[in-house]
């Protein structure tokens, strides 16, 4: 962005407010992109005490609250069930316990692989441009530099597994 790094979070500068509180979501935006191997979790979801306000479905008569770290539901493992996300919670047209794998918020950096931390910055600094950086095909520049590095970040993060496919086919 060209302009003189932050010295922490905590800083009382526009700057540095302003990459504070758009961190968090630039951190989340690139968890969310990707079936990250670092940030994958397993879980069994015991099914959830129907909270007062929320209606039956027909379709999915079984409700499971999805654990407080979950940023995105990768796989329901294992069964066979027809399932849809309702806020925090996850319908299902089977009973539970319900395995599932899904990517979990992940606020560690010091457990970032290089490129995935790479892509976090880049992908900050997009964010920030439209305050910070005046020219437009700056922003444009680091817009594209963001997604290139997330690509690649998700290049590397893909052989961290056996080559096999997740729907079946």
């Amino acid at each position: 962005m060209e302009l003189g790094p932050i010295s922490s979070f905590a800083d009382d500068t526009p700057q540095a407010q302003d990459t504070a509180q758009q961190y968090p979501v630039a951190r989340k935006m690139c968890l969310e992109a990707c079936d990250w191997s670092f940030a994958s979790r397993l879980a069994d979801l015991p099914e959830a005490v129907r909270p007062e306000a929320t209606p039956v479905s027909a379709a999915f008569p079984f409700l499971f609250r999805l654990p407080a770290d979950c940023l995105r539901v990768r796989e329901v493992i294992g069964c066979r069930a027809d399932w849809r996300l309702d806020g925090d919670f996850l319908r299902a047209d089977r009973a539970g316990p319900l395995p599932i794998r899904y990517t979990g918020d992940q606020d560690n950096e010091t457990r970032f692989p290089a490129m995935f931390a790479e892509a976090v910055s880049w992908r900050l600094a997009a964010m920030l441009a439209p305050r910070w950086v005046g020219a437009a095909n700056k922003i444009g520049l680091l817009e594209q530099g963001a997604e290139q590095s997330l690509k690649q970040a998700m290049r590397t993060d893909a052989m961290q597994a056996s080559a096999a496919r997740y729907d079946g086919q």
